[in-house]
């Protein structure tokens, strides 16, 4: 195949821009370690890429199965894997089974063409029909991940855009074959306009790619800066930031809050008696129980050793009152069984509504007065300030 000069130049570029972005997150995944299996995903998904661009530019007047199928596979592949690895990266339900029975299927239906110039058209419109059915899904499961985290969708759009570039590529090969030379071919000085959007494209999806693992990234730092290690919940830390959002809301349209502060009973006896990994597994059992009975607004945390506190968002004094009681059957209800032993597992429970002129802080001090009251009538039991 004869290419023309700048053609080749910018071919050659494709394949360094690509191998450099294989390199950079090979990186990633190691020494770094940095969302390593996604990042694998990704750097092989440019390593085909590459191996689907060499094989394009392999192909000349002979009938080849390898240059044609084998390279236009090759590109979905790595098409597929980004996707692959998106899913790995945002912890969602991966599609490996149906995008491997969509390749198949794409496979099958190239077998329905000669791999030669004479089908050059069929086999352009077939490739971009799939690849902006691959680059839509990837749309889709980046707005259902962003959806649900709420963070920034704006990766989204170039993503769209892709899948909208390639399906426009397929209708003006079918409607207009004449375009031939200028969207189906890589080796005619025709084709240089194609090749610089393949060249953005490279960069966009990688640089979006990039910026997917960089979030994930910071949400993991902030995360571990924000949650207990042992338990899950939030720390002290993040609960008081929570509480101040909460507070101004009430100061701003007067929908009064209270808060829960409970601490275990005899735990320091757990630990002596049993050991600190039994300690642990109280701390961990009561976080769960817990969390599994109170409401999606609610806010629990971890706030000292054995002490949680919970915000209760819209919550008056009687149905604080309502919400202690049903958390201290909640956890007398869920001894732990250790070692084939059962350790029973209570709490004592002090309750606080927001009044006028409380800060946060007297608000906090006030159910610590009260779960010491609940301490003081015996234990196991919730008073309220």
């Amino acid at each position: 195949m004869d290419f023309d000069p700048l053609a080749t130049q910018l071919i050659i570029f494709i394949g360094l821009l690509t191998g450099t972005s294989a390199f950079a997150w090979g990186i990633l995944a190691y020494p770094l370690g940095i969302a390593p299996k996604a990042s694998a995903r990704y750097a092989l998904a440019n390593l085909l890429v590459i191996l689907g661009l060499f094989l394009s530019t392999c192909r000349d007047d002979s009938t080849s199965y390898l240059f044609w199928f084998g390279a236009d596979l090759s590109l979905l592949s790595g098409f597929i894997l980004l996707r692959w690895g998106t899913q790995q990266l945002f912890k969602i339900r991966d599609s490996i089974r149906i995008d491997c029975l969509f390749l198949f299927s794409v496979a099958l239906i190239m077998l329905l063409f000669k791999p030669h110039y004479s089908a050059n058209i069929q086999l352009g419109i077939l490739f971009s029909l799939a690849t902006f059915i691959i680059f839509s899904q990837l749309a889709l499961d980046h707005f259902i991940h962003f959806k649900e985290v709420k963070g920034s969708n704006i990766v989204i759009i170039p993503i769209t855009a892709i899948a909208l570039i390639f399906f426009t590529r397929a209708i003006i090969l079918l409607f207009a074959p004449q375009a031939e030379d200028h969207l189906a071919s890589i080796a005619k000085a025709e084709a240089v306009p194609m090749l610089w959007t393949y060249i953005i494209l490279t960069l966009v999806i990688n640089i979006a790619m990039f910026g997917n693992a960089l979030t994930r990234l910071v949400d993991k730092v902030r995360s571990r800066a924000e949650k207990d290690y042992l338990t899950g919940l939030w720390n002290r830390r993040a609960v008081l930031l929570s509480l101040d959002r909460i507070h101004h809301l009430w100061l701003r349209n007067g929908t009064r809050y209270s808060v829960i502060l409970f601490d275990l009973d005899y735990f320091k006896k757990v630990n002596d008696n049993y050991g600190h990994a039994a300690g642990d597994a109280v701390l961990k059992q009561t976080a769960n129980c817990v969390n599994n009975v109170i409401r999606t607004t609610d806010v629990l945390s971890r706030y000292g050793g054995e002490e949680f506190l919970l915000l209760l968002p819209a919550t008056n004094e009687e149905e604080v009152l309502l919400i202690a009681q049903k958390l201290k059957e909640t956890v007398s209800d869920n001894s732990l069984n250790w070692q084939g032993e059962f350790i029973n597992v209570t709490a004592s429970f002090g309750c606080a509504t927001v009044e006028k002129n409380n800060s946060q802080q007297e608000l906090i001090n006030r159910a610590d007065i009260a779960m010491y009251k609940a301490k003081a009538a015996g234990r196991d039991t919730y008073y309220q300030a």
